[in-house]
């Protein structure tokens, strides 16, 4: 599952890892690049509620497996026919629209195949697959678009695609039926979502804020280091040490939450706030604060995505794929928006002043989780919901 996630968004991390190359020996600039990824993001999410149904339809087997052949068939197409900034922006948002339609379905495939004391590990392990995206995009520029060329960067991406079809089970489609009602006519119907619409409004922009946070970090991380004093080097280990504690956090509060019940979004609330400490530290803007902030920073403020679906799930047992398609688009708006305006941040004000607005993104959105919190125990009259399965 974990890998199907990777390579969901594989395309869009890969054409960022290969910007030299694509500046190179295609000609686009870095804001173009840039544009093309915001692409895939916001066609990602305009569709992520939609395809949330879609998958709800279709059941979770089916709508990964159509999903990730279009991821497949996406990084085939950038390696043959992507020659222009146009092209690129084409293509990478069909990988967005693939991108929304594959989220729902694995959420939905977990919690139909996985148990509730071990579903927050389950997720966290799926959400691992976006870091890991981006630590692979960057090994695959020095291990392949260096040696025989970034188009082929794309077409062993394709080959881990079919590699992860390979590995998805074969009864998930039927174990999801549960999720289907009737009408009268006798057609299936998708289950509407437990929480009403504005509840899971108020997830998706605790999602965007997060992401977008998350996505000036991932972005910039490296260039401010650089920017700081460290060389090329150690700059580029700062991503890569991150994005590697990113993922370790992400399965220990997977792991912590299943074995000790806690509320997914109780644990949300302080991977926020000391996130936001951890990004407010790289403010500081010198060399020793890049070797040291990142690593709460990365810790805390990336590695929350896996039980955000959590509770969204939990608090949605009848239709966890339209519920997560829904508060996906903010995680959707926040990935695409983050990195644009940061540029704009560092071009007008300069890198301390990206990390005082990424730390205040993640601060609000700490507090307005635990506003979040207190709807949803009003809304189901509980005083601890969605800690029981």
């Amino acid at each position: 599952m974990a890998l199907g996630t990777m390579c969901s968004a594989f395309p869009v991390f890969l054409t960022g890892a290969l910007g030299v190359q694509l500046a190179d020996e295609v000609g686009l600039s870095a804001t173009e690049i840039g544009l093309a990824m915001g692409a895939s993001f916001a066609v990602a999410a305009l569709l992520s509620a939609p395809m949330g149904r879609v998958a709800e339809r279709l059941g979770p087997r089916l709508g990964f497996r159509l999903g990730l052949s279009v991821s497949g068939a996406t990084m085939l197409a950038v390696a043959a026919f992507g020659r222009s900034f146009w092209q690129f922006c084409v293509i990478l948002a069909v990988a967005g629209a693939a991108n929304a339609l594959n989220q729902p379905s694995a959420n939905l495939m977990l919690t139909t195949h996985i148990g509730a004391d071990r579903l927050g590990f389950a997720l966290a392990t799926k959400q691992s697959g976006m870091p890991a995206a981006a630590l692979l995009g960057g090994a695959a520029v020095p291990a392949i678009a260096l040696t025989v060329g970034w188009q082929w960067a794309y077409v062993a991406g394709a080959a881990i695609v079919a590699a992860a079809l390979v590995c998805l089970p074969v009864d998930a489609h039927g174990r999801a039926e549960r999720h289907f009602s009737t009408t009268a006519s006798g057609a299936r119907r998708a289950a509407r979502p437990d929480l009403g619409v504005p509840l899971l409004v108020l997830y998706a922009t605790v999602g965007m804020l997060g992401s977008t946070s998350a996505g000036a970090m991932v972005g910039f991380v490296t260039s401010g280091a650089e920017a700081s004093g460290l060389d090329a080097g150690s700059a580029g280990l700062v991503l890569s040490v991150g994005s590697f504690v990113g993922v370790v956090s992400r399965l220990f509060q997977g792991w912590q939450v299943d074995r000790h019940g806690i509320l997914p979004i109780q644990r949300l609330v302080w991977l926020y706030g000391l996130g936001g400490l951890g990004t407010l530290l790289l403010a500081v803007d010198v060399p020793l604060t890049y070797v040291i902030a990142p690593l709460p920073a990365f810790a805390f403020g990336w590695a929350w995505p896996g039980l955000f679906n959590l509770s969204v799930v939990r608090n949605n047992p009848s239709a966890p794929a339209s519920a997560t398609g829904i508060s996906q688009v903010g995680v959707f708006v926040g990935a695409a928006v983050g990195p644009a305006l940061g540029g704009l941040i560092i071009d007008t004000a300069g890198y301390r002043a990206l990390w005082l607005f990424g730390a205040s993104t993640l601060l609000l959105g700490c507090a307005l989780a635990v506003y979040l919190r207190t709807r949803i125990r009003a809304a189901s009259g509980l005083v601890a919901p969605a800690i029981a399965p």
